[in-house]
């Protein structure tokens, strides 16, 4: 059945695969499968994958944060920049993933959880490793010969532009199917740290972001199947300590002429991190949103911005202590002096819940003169009116 499934695909357009072992050499700067190539076919599915992710709605567009984050992955691997293209998606889950045809896909939520630059560097140079190193066509061919042929041939055989091709979910699904073997992603996890250091980043960063992630993903284990990145790429605590050791190494020998670029990111992402919160926040698994924030705040301790969506979480959960704990991070936030006018709604609607009628009237006064434009500006005005002020 394997075999006839594998000739299926064969018997596809452009996939008609040639007798070639599962070891492939890695890519050069300028690569295109021939055409009558099984690779060939994953690359036509990639492309329609990109051409979707052209379209697409979530689709970020602003020049300067595309800018950016491509800088990044040019910096740490120059000979293929010009192969690359980046696509950000405004989804709020931390996951980045490669295709072979060279297009990659980078979440919002990643961009959110990282730190500094060095940890966005790791990221992009984990990913471009396995596209360097051509591990997703290895897999590919080990999946289409073996009991993952089925799955392979309905990929292929959904069509362009109907079910899962075509779709922002090709890449993710592919990723799923041809999960990386552990050889795989020890050597992406050492060539990645190999072009961070050569670019000039602290290794060391790359096993603190991984790390972040399992605290992340063990807060709330029973939803640990929205980690995307962490299903495609389990870390193990022995891929941690062979990362952290050979970072040990590199820095050693670096004399601190590394960097970690923790400013520079945080300038990059600020226009867009308030936005990233909420969108974070309104995926309603608190317990990880309250890693995410807590995790930001190891380096970020006094950003009234991290207080009031800490306090935004509690207010959310609402679980029995919350309330208190969503008032002393707001009340922490107004102290630290950059938090959005946001937060005196945020106090106002924690306290008109408990009671508290005039800190509630005069903190949503307080909203309204520093947001006169903001949309919930007529339900603020309601709210007056319940707690005794005239309209």
């Amino acid at each position: 059945m394997i075999r006839r499934l594998a000739a299926l695909a064969c018997a596809l357009p452009l996939l008609c695969a040639q007798a070639i072992a599962d070891d492939v050499a890695p890519v050069t700067p300028g690569y295109r499968p021939a055409v009558d190539t099984d690779e060939a076919g994953l690359w036509m599915m990639s492309d329609q994958a990109e051409a979707t992710m052209k379209s697409s709605p979530l689709l970020v567009k602003d020049p300067g944060l595309n800018a950016y984050v491509k800088g990044v992955a040019c910096k740490i691997a120059s000979e293929y920049c010009a192969d690359m293209r980046i696509y950000i998606l405004d989804i709020p889950y931390f996951n980045a993933a490669m295709a072979p045809n060279g297009s990659m896909q980078v979440w919002t939520g990643l961009l959110l959880r990282v730190h500094n630059e060095a940890q966005l560097a790791c990221i992009l140079g984990h990913e471009m490793s396995h596209y360097m190193l051509r591990h997703t066509v290895a897999e590919w061919r080990r999946a289409r010969d073996t009991t993952g042929a089925m799955a392979v041939v309905a990929i292929l055989t959904a069509g362009a532009g109907v079910g899962i091709v075509g779709s922002l979910a090709n890449l993710v699904a592919l990723n799923s199917l041809l999960s990386y073997s552990r050889d795989e992603e020890r050597a992406a996890d050492a060539n990645g740290q190999d072009l961070v250091y050569k670019a000039g980043y602290d290794p060391s960063q790359c096993a603190a972001l991984w790390r972040a992630q399992m605290t992340e993903e063990n807060a709330e284990p029973e939803h640990a199947d929205t980690f995307q990145f962490l299903k495609s790429h389990p870390a193990s605590q022995e891929r941690l300590d062979t990362m952290q050791q050979r970072a040990a190494q590199m820095v050693a020998a670096a004399n601190g002429r590394l960097q970690v670029g923790a400013d520079i990111l945080h300038a990059a992402t600020a226009p867009f991190r308030g936005e990233w919160l909420r969108e974070e926040i309104a995926r309603s698994h608190f317990a990880q949103s309250l890693a995410v924030i807590q995790n930001l705040q190891a380096d970020e301790p006094n950003s009234g911005l991290l207080q009031f969506y800490l306090g935004e979480v509690y207010r959310e959960r609402n679980a029995p202590d919350d309330p208190a704990r969503a008032l002393t991070a707001y009340r922490a936030a107004v102290a630290d002096g950059n938090a959005p006018p946001e937060v005196y709604r945020g106090l106002g609607l924690t306290e008109m819940k408990s009671g508290d009628k005039t800190d509630a009237s005069t903190d949503f006064r307080h909203y309204l003169a520093l947001a006169p434009a903001a949309d919930d500006h007529a339900m603020i005005q309601y709210y007056l009116t319940q707690l005794g002020e005239p309209a």
